[in-house]
């Protein structure tokens, strides 16, 4: 008996059986239907007439985009006919500034140009997708009398053998005229391909006109002055009562509460998360404390501490532009009967992100912050920084809130020239005052710095920096009184955004420099544990070991810039040096543009031949500003290469010091080179213009400087072929010493008394040189000793050969030998032949092979004789001792 599947009911399997049995007959019955392929090819054709209507109806949009986008484009090159004219007149006054701004308004924008190509890509693909299957019906009726006797059979019920003649002509007429529909549908599909392709080149060559003509339009004002007068102290009540109206206000609060009364999904999620927040505030401020280094051993602090607090202080400084961005969301997208909502809804996405970043330094410069806590910078310092900043940002904020919105697109013009220029014009006097105070000589930032470091560029180039951060928004403030304030707008906010970059540069600098150390102070503390696991402490100091330990691993890290050597600084140097002016280019990028009535003034023409043709050319001041930056960049990388290549590059790979050394002058050379060609080549100063120069230094060359080339080139000669390097042991003439540096002229060689010579490379070149180091570090000794005559000459080599095998310093192979080489005056010469693998270990060895001698052939009653001489006095005769004596009497008498 089988057993029914579990879960499985009698009922329900007599209902599956039944829908399986209704199915089958429902398929019979489809397939027993009678099949017409005359009525089918009728179908179809009543379809591809449908679709030639629909596809003619649809044409009409893009026919119309086109239409639209041609006529804008006329008018737009009409306005800026116009504006050129205009700006030919040298007296440009308030109106035309205005005109501009509402030409500037009305221009296309980028978002506008993206939808409208959406919309066409989508037709495009669809009409792309409907052309190819139009293509493969029109190949499958390429034989038409084949398709319809491919029809005709499959008709149901077959068509008999009298009629199949006529059935064949009236379907083969029907499926021509299918043919000559999908031809009608595929010439509107082309039309529509087509028709959409024009309409996106028009909508591209519009972005590009726009493009320029902004461009245009932002350099007119911005060097389009609207001087302050009567009319600007007339129009300066109405501003002030735009913009704190009671109405106003009623009116963007209730197109707040009607958004918020809707409460869509994102204004809920921006506001539960701003009240979590401020609910947390207290924990992440403890937690911010807790990820400090004195609150941890130091061997358990890593760099995710440090970027854990960066994110405690972000979280802290986001509630208040958070909120400010929620509400600018509903109220940037009123209206456009709501001019003041609009314009509050755009100045408080600008402010919140300026706030933000005040915020954020705020908490960086805070007593628990990073800066001093992970940073190591001075407390006290950051106090009074602290203090200055946050009285800046009560001032500074609502100043650049009220300038945002009454330089809008949604405020009056008058706004903007008459309240908008004083509340940038105050914001910015507003940040002079606080980089004057902080930088005057009797404020507690400078008598900090003076105190910490008396030498440091902060306070040896206290003008410099007080001129630099307190005259260029003074002169932005001056810009904005006497008329010029979308130049003063524009380059404030750059140089805002461009004082963050520079902070965001030094919290990096930090980041690098703190992985650094910890790096450095993990592998110090590995390398004591395995120097303290080698030998165990006696029993009686465990427990003080076991303290001093735990003391040292509970001792705060702290950042310690002059402990990272001089390399890794300088690497560090070079790489936030680099990130930074490329942050800076990002925020000045489109100021070339703008900036074109300066960047384009000519200094002077110099001419350039061309495929035999003079080309005139005029050097501009961007030309030069860019010339002096490629100058500054070369400089730069010219004196951080160094470190950057033996840090990343080099120590990846086997070499020796000196062809690390040779390889990174070459590349300074190398790219010194390039800088000043590159720099020229922007200044207009080609060969064809220097090569009267190089042949007039040819001349000289020849008669008072070729020493000074001789040395030069036996300085590459040098570091190419490498005769000698750094820390070789050389002799040149009478100079014996070690390398210290190889330079472009000359090579420094510290003598054996501490004495620094400079050697011309020349020397090295076509003189006598001798190094010692140069193939391998093995040397010779050649030691000399004298016993007396008698001694036993087999026991006096074998006594010396002990000792001299006996010194772990002497090298076994080559093997140490003794010779008697000489019967000398007073003794018998022994010479001893042994060799050391390092010049600095001669003296010592031979000191202590002499020694170990003296020792072992006195122990062994062999005497070292000290030279000997007989002398034989023989007597005078009785007259010349006479005449001596008479001598000598004489001259006693004459003294």
């Amino acid at each position: 008996m089988r057993r029914r599947p579990r879960g499985i009911s009698r009922p329900t399997a007599d209902l599956r059986r039944w829908l399986v049995w209704l199915c089958l007959l429902l398929s019979s019955a489809v397939l027993a239907q009678p099949v017409d392929p005359l009525r089918v090819v009728a179908d179809r054709n009543d379809q591809i007439s449908t679709n030639i209507a629909a596809t003619v109806q649809a044409i009409e949009e893009p026919a119309k985009a086109l239409a639209d986008l041609r006529r804008d484009q006329a008018e737009l090159e009409q306005r800026m006919r116009w504006v050129e004219r205009r700006a030919s007149v040298q007296a440009l006054g308030q109106e035309f500034a205005e005109t501009l701004r509402e030409y500037l308004r009305g221009l296309p924008s980028a978002e506008q140009a993206a939808a409208g190509k959406e919309r066409r890509m989508e037709l495009l693909a669809a009409a792309s997708d409907s052309e190819l299957a139009v293509e493969r019906a029109l190949h499958r009726l390429d034989d038409l009398d084949a398709a319809s006797a491919g029809l005709l059979a499959k008709e149901q019920p077959p068509v008999s053998d009298e009629e199949r003649p006529q059935r064949l002509r009236t379907l083969t007429a029907a499926l021509r005229q299918q043919r000559d529909l999908l031809h009608r549908l595929s010439a509107e599909q082309s039309r529509m391909r087509k028709t959409l392709d024009e309409a996106g080149a028009a909508a591209s060559a519009l972005l590009e006109d726009a493009d320029a003509a902004r461009v245009k339009l932002t350099e007119l004002l911005f060097w389009t002055p609207a001087p302050p007068g009567v009319r600007t102290l007339a129009e300066l009540a109405p501003a002030l009562r735009w913009t704190f109206s009671p109405a106003h206000w009623r009116e963007a609060g209730d197109a707040l509460r009607s958004e918020f009364g809707q409460m869509p999904s994102w204004s809920a999620a921006m506001l539960s998360m701003v009240g979590l927040l401020l609910l947390l505030r207290g924990r992440l401020r403890r937690l911010l404390l807790a990820l400090s280094p004195a609150a941890l051993p130091a061997d358990r602090y890593r760099l995710r501490h440090a970027l854990g607090a960066l994110a405690v202080t972000g979280l802290l400084a986001l509630p208040l532009p958070l909120l400010m961005w929620t509400a600018a969301g509903p109220l940037a997208s009123a209206v456009e009967s709501q001019e003041f909502t609009s314009a509050l809804g755009h100045a408080l996405l600008v402010v919140g992100r300026l706030l933000l970043a005040l915020l954020i330094t705020a908490w960086l410069l805070d007593p628990g912050g990073v800066a001093a806590r992970h940073f190591g910078w001075d407390e006290t310092l950051l106090v009074a920084m602290r203090r200055d900043l946050r009285a800046l940002t009560l001032v500074f904020v609502p100043l650049m809130l009220v300038a945002a919105m009454n330089g809008t697109a949604h405020a009056p013009f008058a706004n903007e020239e008459s309240l908008g220029r004083v509340a940038l014009a105050l914001g910015a006097v507003s940040v002079a005052l606080f980089f004057l105070n902080m930088l005057r000589a009797g404020s507690v930032p400078m008598r900090r710095w003076r105190q910490i470091a008396p030498r440091s560029w902060a306070v040896r180039l206290r003008p410099v920096w007080l001129l630099g951060f307190v005259g260029v928004p003074g002169a932005v403030a001056a810009l904005a009184l006497a008329g010029y304030i979308v130049a003063a707008g524009y380059v404030f906010g750059r140089l805002v955004n461009s004082f963050f970059f520079a902070l965001l540069a030094i919290v990096l600098y930090g980041l690098m420099a703190l992985w650094v150390q910890m790096q450095r102070q993990r592998l110090a503390r590995e390398q004591a544990v395995a120097e303290g696991g080698a030998e165990a402490p006696p029993a009686a100091a465990t427990s003080a070991s076991a303290l001093a330990a735990h003391a040292d691993r509970r001792q705060a890290l702290r950042l310690d810039l002059a402990a990272l050597g001089e390399e890794t600084r300088s690497l560090l140097d070079f790489v936030v040096t680099l990130l930074l002016f490329g942050g800076l280019w990002w925020v000045w990028r489109d100021a070339v543009a703008t900036l074109g009535v300066i960047t384009d003034h000519k200094l002077w023409s110099y001419t350039e031949t061309v495929g035999g043709k003079a080309v005139t050319h005029a050097l501009t001041v961007g030309s030069l500003l860019l010339a002096i930056v490629v100058l500054v960049i070369t400089a730069v990388v010219v004196r951080r290469i160094g470190s950057l290549l033996d840090i990343v590059l080099l120590r990846r790979f086997d070499m020796q010091a000196d062809a690390t050394y040779a390889i990174t002058v070459m590349t300074r050379y190398a790219i010194a080179g390039g800088g000043i060609v590159a720099a020229s080549r922007l200044l207009g100063v080609g060969w064809e213009d220097v090569q009267w120069l190089v042949a007039a230094l040819g001349v000289g060359l020849g008669f008072g400087l070729q020493e000074i080339v001789a040395n030069f080139v036996s300085g590459l000669i040098v570091l190419a072929e490498r005769p000698i390097r750094i820390g070789d042991v050389v002799t040149v003439g009478e100079v014996s010493g070690k390398v210290a540096r190889i330079r472009a002229r000359a090579t420094a060689v510290i003598d054996f008394d501490n004495k620094e010579v400079i050697i011309p490379n020349k020397s090295f070149i076509t003189g006598h040189v001798v190094n010692w180091t140069l193939s391998n570090q093995i040397i010779r000794l050649l030691i000399k000793v004298g016993v007396g005559y008698g001694s036993d000459i087999a026991l006096v080599q074998r006594v010396i050969l002990e000792v001299v095998h006996g010194n772990p310093d002497v090298l076994p192979d080559p093997a140490p030998s003794v010779f008697l080489v000489a019967f000398g005056d007073s003794s018998l010469d022994f010479e001893i032949r042994a060799f050391v693998d390092a010049l600095d270990k001669r003296m010592r060895v031979q000191h202590e092979i002499n020694q170990g001698i003296s020792r072992a052939l006195e122990e062994r009653g062999i005497e070292i004789p000290f030279p000997q001489r007989d002398l034989h006095i023989r007597s005078l005769p009785e007259g010349m001792a006479a005449a001596a004596r008479a001598g000598v009497a004489e001259v006693e008498k004459g003294r």
